[in-house]
């Protein structure tokens, strides 16, 4: 474990250039900047990774409750370190990968000395197919779970692949979510216009735009 100073934070990391890839998008170029009404908002963050995604809405909302989920053992070592040690309030960890259901699946992750575990997903080779992956079962929880429990300003997902399945289960309860941040990767022939569909079909606007990574897309909905 390495550390490094961040603005106002000091971020715990195993993976230096997984860190500074992360930094630039999240940070420099600020990709998921959003004015928000609320100046306390409450945020679900949907596959958590480290926390950076966590970081940047509590140095921009710094009353903000935050659900950071992450499913992977590596990740959350670090992800509970970067709250503990920033001495983030009102942010709590949940230990689940967003999914279509409750239950529990594989979870893939990178097998390669590399280790770049953002790209764990529940998708074998991650959402390109192209990865050397180890696997572990962990638990499975839905979107519309959260829905149910609580209404939220933000969510945001960066799933690896997963997001079309979880928006179709939760579709019912989207508009428990003002506004939504969903980093796309296609996989299979999904195309975001599916994605896009669900959401104008529930009242919402929608925008999308190409990410700093190749093949992804980040689309924003907003209601």
């Amino acid at each position: 474990m390495q550390s490094t100073r961040l603005g106002q934070f000091t971020v715990y990391l195993d993976h230096s250039e997984e860190f500074h890839s992360l930094k630039r998008e999240i940070f420099s170029g600020n990709a998921y900047y959003l004015e928000l009404e609320n100046l306390a908002p409450n945020i679900l963050d949907g596959g958590a990774h480290i926390g950076l995604f966590t970081l940047y809405y509590k140095q921009l909302y710094p009353a903000a409750t935050i659900t950071a989920v992450e499913p992977l053992a590596e990740n959350i070592v670090l992800l509970e370190q970067n709250i503990f040690e920033n001495q983030l309030e009102g942010v709590t960890t949940d230990h689940v990968a967003l999914a279509d259901h409750d239950g529990a699946m594989k979870l893939y992750f990178d097998a390669t000395p590399e280790k770049w575990f953002s790209t764990a997903g529940l998708h074998n080779g991650a959402w390109s197919g192209a990865q050397k992956s180890d696997s572990r079962t962990v638990p499975t929880k839905t979107l519309s779970s959260y829905l149910r429990e609580q209404k939220f300003d933000l969510v945001k997902l960066d799933i690896e692949g997963a997001e079309l399945g979880v928006i179709a289960e939760s579709k019912a309860l989207l508009s428990r979510s003002d506004q939504y941040l969903i980093e796309f990767h296609p996989r299979n022939g999904s195309k975001i216009e599916q994605l896009e569909k669900i959401f104008t079909d529930r009242g919402f606007k929608v925008q999308s735009e190409k990410t700093s990574r190749a093949g992804l897309q980040l689309l924003h909905a907003w209601s």
